[in-house]
């Protein structure tokens, strides 16, 4: 077994002892200085006092402003509460004022304005004379603005509708229950006296009736909304509404047969180009005048037939009405025309015969007549003089449109005959008084040939033809329909069934 030497091991540990108990001893005494000069900050700062915070904070939002409630305690010694926001970098000073009945809890307010919108978080602080503070209490809070005022929601509209009555009627959404800051909504508009009218309709309102308004006249509708302890409401943005167009079938028991001169009047008795100054009558059963196109049929194999049948002057080249024909009717009643729709003779193969194929409607309240001109001759020559745009009846064939029309007819009659020249410009005639409606074509849908047809093209000649009539928002009392060359068989007569007119006849 290996002798350890014990004594020079000992030696060598009392050496090292020797070093390190004083280096102990040194730090102990610099450890000591450390700690009394950690408490002396303190002790040198004195007692730190604390007075009562702020409580149960309250928060108003407002358009570009806030408020503020909360509560004190009964602490004498708090002054004045101080709000910072914006990182403390913005600051108002609320004093606090006691009196003898608030000597214990009390509430506080503050208002804070011209601040931008936006999230902020504010902080509460009260203080003393002494310039002891309470703890900060922190809130976040909303300031609203523009931005909350183009996000607010208008109630909804499920219909806006012209009744019978003439009134208009809003026909409302029901109010979400999830849309806790609608309070109610507004309708302002000036009424056709010119008085300003402002209607507050409640949530519970489902159907709201508004008076003295026309067609077409303008009403706006916002909403009121308070935000959840809002400081004030706010109005959304105003939404435009137009009062609208009241449509239904024009009665025709009103109508009535109201020629003019260059009508075409041969259905009946005589025929003649003077027939405009006779009374106008209805010639009976078999009589197809004029006042067949609002009788409700549209066919000419009936014993009554119902159609209108102008004399065919085709090869007539001293015919007395030639292209474009006209018809005037008195309406009876004053009315907006929105729509007209028009059958042909039904009873005839689609889209062949004399019906029309291309025509245009005009309209007035009040025509002129024999007395408003020096002479005879001026008013015939106002009513007579019709500007229109018209096929070419010399090349008409030519012109990649053969196909609709019936060759053979074309070959064997001189349209030339039939369709008047175009009058001298500059003529006072009647279209400067009237007001155009419309200029139409009757489409065949299939585009064949003359005399063939499909299944569409004969439901389309059944049915009739729908037209939207331009919005001129007058009303008028009598229409003239000129009806334009060339015909679906390219002949110089006539036959038209039925026309009905719809509008706004209240």
């Amino acid at each position: 077994m290996k002798r350890i030497n014990f004594k020079y091991s000992l030696k060598t540990g009392i050496k090292a002892m020797m070093v390190i108990v004083p280096i102990c001893l040194l730090v102990f005494v610099f450890s000591c200085e450390n700690m009394n000069s950690i408490h002396e900050q303190y002790i040198n700062r004195g007692e730190t006092i604390y007075i009562g915070a702020a409580d149960s904070v309250l928060m108003h939002p407002g358009y570009h402003k806030i408020g503020f409630e909360w509560k004190i305690n009964a602490d004498p010694r708090i002054i004045k509460a101080v709000i910072y926001w914006n990182e403390r970098a913005d600051t108002t000073t609320i004093p606090v004022v006691r009196t003898p009945e608030s000597e214990g809890e009390m509430w506080l307010e503050a208002l804070l304005e011209d601040i931008p919108e936006g999230e902020y978080v504010f902080e509460f602080e009260l203080q003393d004379n002494s310039g002891n503070i309470s703890k900060s209490l922190q809130i976040s809070g909303t300031v609203l603005g523009d931005v909350y005022v183009e996000n607010l929601r208008n109630r909804g509209i499920k219909e806006l509708a012209k009744l019978v009555t003439g009134n208009m009627q809003i026909t409302w959404e029901a109010v979400s229950a999830t849309a806790a800051t609608l309070q109610n909504s507004v309708v302002e508009y000036i009424d056709i006296h010119g008085n300003a009218v402002r209607r507050e309709v409640p949530n519970d309102e489902e159907v709201t009736l508004l008076e003295g308004l026309e067609t077409g006249n303008e009403v706006e509708i916002y909403t009121i909304h308070l935000p959840e302890n809002g400081l004030e409401p706010f109005e959304s943005i105003k939404r435009k509404f137009f009062m609208p167009k009241f449509e239904r079938e024009i009665s025709k028991s009103r109508f009535v047969a109201a020629f003019k001169p260059g009508d075409n009047t041969t259905p009946h008795p005589g025929g003649g180009d003077q027939d405009y100054l006779k009374p106008i009558t209805d010639f009976g059963v078999g009589q197809r005048s004029l006042a067949k196109i609002w009788d409700g049929g549209s066919a000419n194999n009936t014993n009554n037939a119902t159609i209108l049948h102008t004399e065919d002057q085709t090869n007539n080249a001293d015919a007395r009405f030639k292209f474009p024909h006209h018809f005037t009717i008195d309406l009876g009643v004053q009315a907006t025309l929105s729509r007209i729709h028009i059958w042909c003779r039904t009873d005839n193969g689609a889209f062949t015969g004399h019906s029309p194929r291309f025509f245009e409607l005009w309209a007035t309240d009040a025509p002129k007549e024999l007395g408003d001109f020096n002479t005879k001759d001026e008013f015939e020559t106002y009513y007579r003089t019709t500007y229109v745009e018209q096929k070419d009846p010399a090349n008409y064939l030519a012109s990649g449109d053969a196909a609709y029309t019936d060759k053979l007819t074309q070959a064997a009659a001189n349209s030339r005959n039939y369709v008047a020249p175009k009058p001298a410009q500059g003529i006072n005639n009647w279209q400067k008084d009237w007001i155009k409606l419309g200029d139409f074509e009757i489409d065949k849908p299939s585009m064949s040939n003359f005399n063939t047809s499909n299944d569409a093209d004969k439901a389309a000649w059944a049915a009739g033809a729908d037209f939207n009539l331009n919005d001129v928002g007058e009303k008028v009392k009598y229409i003239r329909l000129v009806l334009k060359y060339p015909n679906w068989q390219n002949t110089n007569c006539i036959n038209l069934g039925e026309i009905t007119l719809y509008g706004d006849d209240i």
